[in-house]
């Protein structure tokens, strides 16, 4: 009888702590509920997206090198570089995404946003004389864009995929 009465205690004593344990997964964020705020991936959304404004200075910061932001799981960066002057911004908000860059110009300006899921991209080009100066930006989720090459219409390239599962191919000979 002793033993049933401690067991009864001891689950009364500890059942609160279990309890607690449970958490609402968009608890952080009850207190600032409004249209824009009210999930964790609504609010890394609103945080990560740059306008123009934001991308400039960005790219005055960033006097030479690579930047990369990613919030997620599984994003995966790789970048071989060469030039005389490099500024790279990559931002990856969400889940597998991933990005690799192979490039040698003469000075690399790009800047590139995956925002969302399965996203890809594939960037090459391999020793040019151009001054490259690129944006990439991905708004949804399994887009790929593969570019192979630079030329003059494409050193100052801006290219913007929305939606989902979409596909883009270039290749500037």
């Amino acid at each position: 009888m002793k033993t049933f009465i401690l067991n009864i205690v001891l689950l009364l004593l500890f059942s609160p702590v279990f309890y607690a344990q449970e958490k609402d997964d968009n608890s952080d964020f009850k207190p600032y509920s409004s249209s824009v705020f009210n999930s964790k991936e609504k609010a890394f959304s609103v945080v990560s997206s740059m306008d123009k404004k934001a991308q400039n200075d960005l790219n005055q910061k960033i006097q030479s090198g690579i930047q990369i932001q990613q919030i997620g799981d599984l994003n995966k960066v790789k970048a071989f570089l060469k030039s005389n002057e490099t500024k790279v911004a990559v931002n990856q908000n969400g889940d597998r995404n991933e990005l690799f860059l192979d490039k040698s110009a003469k000075t690399l300006t790009q800047n590139i946003v995956q925002q969302g899921n399965n996203n890809k991209i594939n960037d090459f080009t391999l020793n040019t004389n151009y001054n490259v100066n690129m944006e990439m930006i991905q708004k949804g989720d399994n887009q790929n864009i593969q570019n192979i090459g630079t030329n003059s219409l494409s050193k100052n390239m801006k290219i913007t995929q929305t939606g989902n599962g979409a596909s883009i191919i270039l290749i500037n000979k």
